[in-house]
């Protein structure tokens, strides 16, 4: 783990350790309103844009067994360290009582990231972030919410979703409903302000590319971190970072920094890069 990456932009040749490399990085910058939540995102994708394809033997899809690494994983984890908020989906809770899901909801619990956990302690900060739980359906089990009781959990979900779903998931859970959009869907563009008024700053989105798609079309993504692994993985059945209609004109994320992370996956390395504000 201690093993160095090389920076390749802003400034070429110096080294960093991995360890607490996205740990350090602001997220706040002087430009972006202090009242104002700052969103961010991460992926891990193959050279040819693969970030989940089918699992053996499941519906769902799941991360690339050959460009998932250790390394990555731990850069996710300094992430959801610096959130006030985690951004998920009600599939990923269906997913937990299937058993399918990839990892508990971080900051992981495991000895490894107990570094993660005093860091927050020391800065004066919750346990665990808070989550908000997307969901257009309101398909979510029960007791997967409960699982997650430690945590304060809100169920984000558009206007015309169906409301005695909804009604039912609060009597029978500690979630709080939240309506974020006029039709199904949750309406990306009021995000920023109805997270503002709950008090948040930090919002981590862990979730798929619709979630992505929904904070982009919505202007509520100001960075992007994105590990690419050094593999072409070809196939026809995939997940790729947005999904949704065209995006015009284009979302542009200009390049802030990247990195040359030679020590995995293994025979093949890979570049971590940060876009955006």
């Amino acid at each position: 783990m201690e093993n160095d990456v090389l920076e390749l932009y802003p400034h070429p040749g110096e080294r960093h350790l991995l360890r607490e490399l996205y740990l350090r990085q602001p997220l706040e910058p002087a430009e972006h309103p202090r009242e104002t939540p700052f969103f961010y995102s991460n992926f891990i994708s193959s050279l040819d844009g693969r970030i989940a394809i089918p699992g053996p033997g499941r519906d769902s899809h799941q991360v690339p067994p050959a460009i998932s690494n250790d390394r990555d994983w731990r850069l996710f984890q300094e992430l959801a360290a610096r959130a006030d908020l985690l951004i998920t989906t009600g599939r990923y809770f269906r997913q937990m009582v299937g058993q399918e899901e990839q990892a508990e909801l971080p900051v992981g619990s495991s000895p490894e990231f107990k570094d993660l956990r005093d860091w927050r302690t020391s800065q004066g900060m919750p346990a665990q972030p808070d989550v908000a739980v997307f969901s257009a359906s309101l398909e979510i089990p029960v007791e997967s919410i409960r699982h997650y009781a430690n945590r304060t959990v809100y169920l984000l979900t558009g206007a015309k979703a169906d409301a005695n779903k909804l009604q039912r998931l609060a009597e029978a859970t500690h979630a709080k409903p939240i309506v974020c959009g006029q039709g199904n869907n949750i309406d990306g563009s009021m995000l920023r302000g109805t997270l503002a008024d709950l008090g948040y700053r930090r919002v981590y989105a862990i979730a798929g590319p619709a979630v992505l798609h929904t904070l982009v079309a919505g202007n509520a993504l100001d960075r992007l971190y994105h590990t690419t692994a050094h593999c072409l993985l070809g196939g026809t059945r995939f997940d790729t970072f947005v999904r949704g209609p065209l995006l015009d004109p284009a979302f542009r994320m200009p390049l802030r920094a990247m990195y040359l992370d030679p020590h995995a996956p293994d025979g093949m390395g890979q570049t971590l890069a940060v876009y955006g504000q």
